[in-house]
């Protein structure tokens, strides 16, 4: 589930009924309200933190990009691109220039360029993690990423490159 930046939509992956549920946030009560859906079948689902592109996990093997409308909050495919096996959860950097994709099957981490026009992904990194990786949480400064891992019942903690979003392995929480 991701909230949009401007606070007055949310968005669910609905990995079973295979879309992508958005709803409208009452900003007074919180209430959520249907408003539609979108083709996805996702484990995840992220929003880039200028509100106009999502990016969705889906664990058959592709990461699904989605264009915001930030009137309506409705989304429009822009088509799948292919991932590791079992990507299962994506996190976008606070500035909108990296994404991570975990891949449970893979026991990876990959790193994706976001091209700000066009909300394009393009994989140009990959970073071995512990035993099934299924969640990645970046901090919000941006220099720190960490990865919970199913199996090994840990936490990797990596650091960020600033210029490539790169990530280094640094530790592991136990």
């Amino acid at each position: 589930m991701a909230v949009h930046p401007s606070g007055k939509f949310t968005y669910v992956g609905d990995v079973e009924g295979g879309d992508v549920l958005v709803y409208t946030i009452n900003a007074t009560t919180g209430i959520l309200t249907s408003i539609g859906k979108a083709a996805g079948g996702l484990s995840s689902i992220a929003i880039d933190p200028s509100g106009k592109f999502a990016y969705g996990a889906n664990v058959v093997g592709s990461i699904s990009m989605y264009m915001v409308d930030t009137t309506t909050g409705l989304l429009t495919p822009m088509g799948p691109i292919a991932a590791d096996r079992g990507p299962n959860y994506v996190a976008v950097g606070p500035q909108g220039k990296f994404a991570y994709v975990t891949a449970a099957f893979s026991n990876d981490v990959s790193t994706y360029k976001i091209d700000a026009t066009t909300g394009t992904l393009a994989n140009f990194s990959t970073i071995a993690t512990e035993s099934y990786p299924t969640s990645i949480a970046v901090h919000p400064s941006g220099k720190f990423a960490y990865v919970t891992n199913a199996v090994s019942n840990s936490i990797s903690m990596y650091s960020i490159d600033a210029t490539t979003g790169v990530l280094t392995l640094f530790g592991t929480a136990h």
